[in-house]
C-alpha cells in the first residue's frame, strides 16, 4: 500500500483526488484531513492510501463506438485513461490484446 500526501490549492486537489478515485487499476483506501467545505484558494493537505486493484477486471472498461450507419462497435480495453480535449472531442487510451493473433501470418512490408 502506498501512502500519498497532496497538498495545495483546494480548486486543485480535489480533482486530482477525485482523478485518483476514478481509476480502474487503484483502490483509494482512506482520505484523511478531507473538509467537505472548503474556498477554492484554501490551502489544503489530503493523505490518501492507495494500492493496486487485486482485481483485473476493474482494470477492463469496454469503449463503445457509435458509426454514423448506426453500427456498434466494443472494444474491450485494460487501463483506460479518457481526456476531454477541445471541441467535444474525446481522447481515449488503453491497451488491447488479441490472444488469438498469429505472429506467423502477420505480413512484412
Amino acid at each position: 500500500m502506498l501512502k500519498i500526501q497532496v497538498e495545495g490549492n483546494a480548486n486543485q486537489v480535489q480533482p486530482f483526488l477525485l482523478d485518483l478515485d476514478s481509476r480502474p487499476d487503484l483502490v483509494v483506501k482512506k482520505h484523511e484531513n478531507f473538509i467537505a467545505e472548503l474556498q477554492p484558494d484554501d490551502k489544503i493537505a489530503v493523505t490518501c492510501y492507495v494500492d493496486r486493484s487485486p482485481n483485473p477486471r476493474r482494470r477492463m472498461r469496454v469503449a463503445q463506438l457509435l458509426c454514423r450507419d448506426g453500427v456498434e462497435i466494443r472494444i474491450p480495453l485494460l487501463d483506460v485513461m479518457e481526456v476531454d480535449m477541445a471541441n467535444g472531442t474525446r481522447l481515449i487510451a488503453g491497451r488491447s490484446y488479441d490472444i488469438f493473433a498469429d505472429n506467423k501470418k502477420r505480413a512484412i512490408n
